[in-house]
């Protein structure tokens, strides 16, 4: 398949518009060109980052599709959400450590380990036990085993994305004064944000340093963050039957921007550090326009 057939059909499949097409053209196609000569004889483990709602999740499917179809190379696209603890195991930390805990999304409310665990199959050659969780939005919990993520062979590609995904911890004294009105009124002590920033230095920098690549999306401000996360959770109510949806956890906008403020003070931190560390880093101005596509 040439380029515009492989867009064609990936426009309508995930029901964009037809401006992604010279968005793909001028920025996606190359980048997915690039990881490829990124890729040697063994699996290549790539790290992809982005704020919620910059569009990684559909950038990731791009790069799985095209490199598929043009190249024959299995990509497997996992999650860091997939990592996320139950609620159950949540509630208990917000009981036991801190009440906003309880919310889903920053280092400390996922389980690391089984990421670890994941890679480290891979990178032994035990395909057959290399097995990840998934994670559910719309009921806000992890799915039953059967619907895990398990592999049966050997991949050419891992890409592993996430809002987080390879941010380093903050130094210390960074984290006295708080960042926003969430912090200042829930976390006035900094038990929260302390316990963050200590996760970032264990398990999650281990996992961290298991990529070799690390492509990023960045939004030019944190505003933005706060408009495509709520087209991103208005597209999630449009999937959703109605009888679903009384079930669902969906979010009000409200709700979202509370929701989004647990991630400010990491988002903008993580702006900082990949301007050096990205060997992609993707600027993304308003209805994800790609304003500039810098590789190192």
């Amino acid at each position: 398949m040439n380029s515009n057939s492989i867009l064609d059909s990936f426009i309508k499949l995930e029901g964009l518009s037809e401006e992604y097409r010279s968005r793909a053209l001028r920025y996606f196609i190359p980048l997915s060109d690039l990881i490829l000569s990124w890729k040697g004889n063994e699996t290549l483990y790539v790290g992809m980052n982005g704020a919620q709602g910059s569009g990684k999740s559909t950038l990731a499917r791009f790069i799985q599709v095209y490199l598929r179809e043009c190249y024959s190379l299995s990509v497997v696209i996992l999650s860091l959400d997939d990592l996320y603890l139950t609620r159950k195991e949540r509630l208990v930390l917000a009981r036991d450590v801190h009440p906003l805990f309880k919310t889903r999304g920053v280092p400390g409310t996922h389980d690391i380990k089984m990421g670890i665990d994941f890679i480290n199959c891979c990178k032994s050659g035990n395909w057959n036990e290399a097995v990840c969780p998934a994670f559910n939005k719309s009921i806000d919990d992890r799915e039953e085993k059967p619907n895990w993520h398990c592999l049966v062979e050997k991949p050419d590609i891992i890409l592993f994305e996430g809002w987080c995904m390879g941010v380093a911890p903050q130094p210390d004294e960074d984290l006295v004064s708080p960042l926003n009105d969430l912090e200042a009124k829930e976390d006035s002590l900094g038990i929260w944000r302390r316990h963050v920033n200590e996760h970032l230095k264990g398990h999650y920098k281990t996992f961290f340093e298991m990529f070799s690549h690390w492509v990023v999306l960045q939004p030019k401000s944190f505003d933005l963050v706060v408009k495509n996360r709520i087209k991103q959770e208005v597209k999630l109510r449009s999937k959703l039957s109605t009888s679903n949806l009384k079930n669902a956890k969906i979010m009000s906008d409200s709700e979202i921007i509370h929701f989004v403020s647990h991630f400010e003070r990491l988002t903008k931190w993580m702006w900082n550090i990949f301007k050096e560390q990205a060997d992609v880093l993707i600027e993304l101005g308003e209805n994800h326009i790609v304003e500039s596509m810098v590789v190192k």
